[in-house]
C-alpha cells in the first residue's frame, strides 16, 4: 500500500532524532505521536512505536517515512543511530529483535532510550520554525558518553525539573517504546509527557500529565568553572569522534588504532574507576569531581545491595544516569588513560593496582568481563592479570588474552623451544652462577621457561598456550616453571630472570635477521636422516656398534632435529612417533642420553656428535636459504679430515610438494628407504 504524504511536514533539523521529529510533527498537525507514526508507516501492533527504530529503521519503514514526511532519500536513516555505529563500537554490537536488547544497551553503554537534553537547544535557535515547534532533540543525547552541550557551555539535563521524570522513560503501565504516553496529543515537543501521582481512589478524573516545559530552564552562558572547562573539553573530543560518521568514507584511511579504540578504552577505564573506587580517587582531577564520583558510587552500591542477584550484573555495568556524575566518571577515566599513544609500562603501573582492587571486591566474573572487552592492545596488556610474567587464564579463553605483553620486532616463529645455550651463558650468568656447576637440568628448565616468556612477549597468551605454540607438552612446561619457582622465588631472584629476558628480547628486536624456527619445525616434522648420510657420518667410527641400525638412525634423526630446531630431542617427531605407536622409547632415550653425558663425550662418541652437529648446521643453513628444487653441495669437514680418501659429499634438496608436503631428504645418489623403528 502506498503511503500518503502528510498534509504538512517539517524538514529534519541537523542531528535531530526520530522521536524528536515525530514529536514536532505531532504538535504541528495536532495529532498524537502514535497517530503520526501510523500515518508514516512506523506503527506496529497496538500502535506501538518500537524502541528498535532508534537504532535503525527497516528498509520498508524508512521508505514509508520518507514518502509520508516528504523527506529526501537518506534523511529517514539519518534520524537513527545507525550511522554512529561506525565510530561508536558499543552501538555496532547491538542486535535487534527483542526488548532484551534495550536492557543490554544500558550495561554496554550503547545508548539510553531516555534522552538527556539541553534546555537551550530545545528552546530553539531563534528561527520562526524553531520558535514555534521547538529545537531539536539531538541524536547524540541518547549516547551515554554525551553529558554536556559544548554549544551552550553547560551540562545536559536528564530529568524534568518539576516532576523528576525522564523524557522517555516508560511508566509502569507502559511497555518500553520510542515515546512515552504516545497516544496523548496536544503537547509541545519540549513538554514533559509523564503522568503525575495518581489522584484519590475512585476519582473519575483522568490522571493529568506533568506537561512542564523542559526548555524553560535555558540559561545564559556564564564563565564556567575549571571542572566544567575540563568536562567541556572532554565532551568536545567525544563529539569529534562521534561525528566522524560524517566522513565515514575516510575513516579506513585516517582512523589510527589509538583513535579507533577511543570509546572502548574510555568506557573500560570508566568501569574500572567505578569498580575500584576509592582506590581510583587520585585520578579525579579535582575534589569536586571526586565528590561527584563518590556520590554516584555510593548510590550505585546501595542499588546493587538492594537488587536481586539476577539484576546485579546489569547495574554493575550500566552508565551513570546523571550527566554530572557521568562526566566526572569519564573525566577520571580519561585522566587514568593518559596519552593514548604511549607504550604500555606506565599505563600498566596505573591500571594494575585498580584492576587488582576491582577484581577482588566485585563478582567473580569481573575479570572475565574485562577480558571480553574489545579494547586497545595497550589497555588489554595493562588490564591482564599476570603471574610470573604470564597471563592468568582464570578458566576463560578469549582472543584478547593473545595481545602481546610488549611491542616486539620478532615473532613467535622466531623463538625456539629451548633458548640456545650460548644465550644462557651470555645473559643469565647472575642466575646460573648460583647453581651447582654439575647441575645440567636447571639450566635446561631455564632455557625452556625463557622461550615460553619470549613467545608470550611476542604473541600473548597464557603459559599453556605458549607451550602449545612451541610444541612443548603441558606437563613438561609446568615442570620447568615449578623448578624455577622453587629455585628463584624464595630468594626474591625472579626479577633477575625478568630483566635478563627483557635484554634477550631487545637483542632479538635489534637483530637484522631472524631464524624461523617454526618453519624449521614444520619442515622437519616428517624428516628422517637418509641411510647414505648416516653411513657417511659414521664411516671410520669402528667402535660405534650397529651404526646403520634403526635405533642409531632414529637417534641421529632426533639429535639433528634438536640441533636444527633448538628443541628438546625428547619431543622430536621421531621420539613422539614411538610414543604414538605405543612403542617403548627407553632404548632410544638411553642411547641419546649416553651420547650427551659429559663424561662420555670423548673418542668415538665425541666424533660422532661433532659430525652430527656439523651435519645439522649445514642442514639448518640450507633450510634457512629455502631454495626449492636447488641442490647445494657441502662437505663434512671433520669427516674428510679423518679420512681424506673418502668422498664426503652430501647434497640437500627440498623435494617438491608432489613427493610429500615439506618433506626433506639429504641424498647422495639414490636415498634408500628405511623404517623408523624395527
Amino acid at each position: 500500500m502506498t503511503t500518503r504524504p502528510l498534509a504538512r511536514s517539517l524538514a529534519p533539523i541537523p542531528e535531530e532524532s526520530l522521536p524528536g521529529l515525530i514529536l514536532r510533527l505531532a504538535y504541528r498537525l495536532d495529532r498524537s505521536p502514535a497517530r503520526i507514526a501510523s500515518l508514516c508507516g512506523l506503527s506496529r501492533h497496538q500502535h506501538r512505536l518500537t524502541a528498535e527504530y532508534l537504532i535503525a529503521l527497516p528498509a520498508e519503514s524508512s521508505a514509508a517515512l520518507e514518502a509520508a514526511a516528504s523527506l529526501r532519500r537518506g534523511e529517514a536513516d539519518a534520524l537513527t543511530l545507525s550511522a554512529m555505529s561506525v565510530s561508536y563500537p558499543p552501538l555496532a554490537t547491538m542486535r535487534l529483535g527483542g526488548s532484551r536488547n534495550m536492557a543490554s544497551a544500558r550495561r554496554t553503554w550503547a545508548f539510553n532510550l531516555s534522552s538527556r537534553h539541553c534546555p537551550n537547544c530545545l528552546a530553539g535557535d531563534g528561527s520562526i520554525i524553531q520558535n514555534t515547534y521547538g529545537g531539536p532533540w539531538r541524536l547524540r543525547w541518547h549516547i551515554p558518553v554525551s553529558f554536556a552541550c559544548t554549544a551552550h557551555g553547560r551540562l545536559l539535563e536528564h530529568g524534568c525539573p518539576q516532576c523528576g521524570g525522564h523524557p522517555n522513560r516508560p511508566s509502569n503501565t507502559e511497555r518500553q517504546g520510542l515515546i512515552t504516553q504516545r497516544t496523548i496529543g496536544g503537547l509541545h515537543p519540549a513538554q514533559c509527557r509523564h503522568l503525575l501521582a495518581s489522584g484519590p481512589v475512585g476519582a473519575s478524573v483522568r490522571t493529568p500529565l506533568c506537561a512542564a516545559r523542559l526548555d524553560q530552564t535555558a540559561c545564559v552562558a556564564e564563565q564556567p568553572d575549571s571542572d566544567l572547562v575540563m568536562m567541556l573539553a572532554l565532551q568536545q573530543r567525544i563529539d569529534g569522534h562521534l561525528m566522524l560518521t560524517k566522513h565515514s568514507h575516510a575513516i579506513s584511511d585516517n582512523y589510527s588504532p589509538p583513535e579507533k579504540d577511543f570509546f572502548s578504552d574510555l568506557i573500560a577505564a570508566a568501569q574500572l574507576v567505578r569498580l575500584s573506587w576509592p582506590d581510583s580517587a587520585p585520578f579525579a582531577p579535582s575534589r569536586a569531581v571526586a565528590d561527584l564520583i563518590a556520590r554516584h558510587v555510593a548510590t550505585w552500591n546501595a542499588l546493587r545491595e538492594n537488587d536481586s542477584p539476577g539484576r546485579r550484573v546489569r547495574n554493575a555495568w550500566a552508565a551513570p544516569e546523571g550527566p554530572a556524575e557521568c562526566g566526572a566518571l569519564l573525566l577520571a577515566a580519561d585522566t587514568l588513560l593518559g596519552d593514548r599513544g604511549q607504550d604500555g609500562p606506565a599505563l600498566r603501573e596505573r591500571i594494575q593496582p585498580l584492576a587488582t582492587a576491582a577484581f577482588r571486591r566485585n563478582e567473580a566474573n569481573t575479570g572475565a568481563a574485562f577480558r571480553r572487552m574489545d579494547v586497545s592492545p595497550n589497555l588489554s596488556r595493562a588490564l591482564a592479570q599476570r603471574f610470573l610474567g604470564f597471563n592468568r587464564a582464570g578458566g576463560h579463553h578469549h582472543a584478547r588474552q593473545h595481545v602481546p605483553s610488549r611491542h616486539c620486532h620478532f615473532g613467535i616463529e622466531h623463538v625456539p623451544a629451548l633458548l640456545p645455550e650460548t644465550w644462557i651463558g651470555g645473559h643469565f650468568r647472575d642466575l646460573t652462577s648460583l647453581w651447582d656447576p654439575g647441575d645440567v637440568w636447571r639450566p635446561r628448565h631455564l632455557r625452556r621457561v625463557v622461550s615460553l616468556k619470549l613467545v608470550e612477549m611476542a604473541g600473548g597468551g597464557t603459559w599453556p598456550q605458549c607451550a602449545v605454540i612451541l610444541g612443548i607438552p603441558w606437563v613438561t612446561a609446568q615442570r620447568s616453571l615449578t623448578v624455577l619457582k622453587r629455585s628463584l622465588l624464595p630468594g626474591g631472584l625472579w626479577p633477575l630472570l625478568d630483566t635478563a629476558v627483557e635484554i634477550v628480547a631487545q637483542e632479538l628486536d635489534a637483530a637484522a635477521l631472524h631464524v624461523d624456527f617454526a618453519a624449521r619445525r614444520r619442515t622437519l616434522s616428517t624428516w628422517q636422516i637418509p641411510v647414505e648420510d648416516l653411513a657417511a657420518i659414521t664411516v671410520g667410527l669402528v667402535r660405534l656398534a650397529k651404526a646403520e641400525s634403526s635405533l642409531t638412525r632414529t637417534a641421529a634423526t632426533a639429535l639433528v632435529w634438536a640441533r636444527v630446531t633448538q628443541g628438546d630431542h625428547l619431543h622430536s617427531p621421531s621420539v613422539e612417533a614411538l610414543r604414538e605407536a605405543q612403542r617403548s622409547t627407553k632404548a632410544l632415550v638411553s642411547a641419546i642420553g649416553q651420547l650427551q653425558t659429559p663424561s662420555n663425550r670423548k673418542g668415538t662418541r665425541l666424533r660422532f656428535l661433532q659430525r652430527i652437529n656439523e651435519y645439522a648446521d649445514g642442514l639448518a643453513h640450507a633450510l634457512d636459504e629455502g631454495r626449492n628444487r636447488l641442490k647445494r653441495q657441502y662437505p663434512l669437514a671433520s669427516l674428510t679430515a679423518d679420512h681424506p680418501a673418502v668422498v664426503a659429499e652430501s647434497y640437500i634438496a627440498i623435494v617438491p610438494d608432489f613427493m610429500g608436503p615439506n618433506e626433506i631428504r639429504l641424498t647422495k645418489g639414490h636415498a634408500a628407504e628405511a623404517d623408523l623403528v624395527e
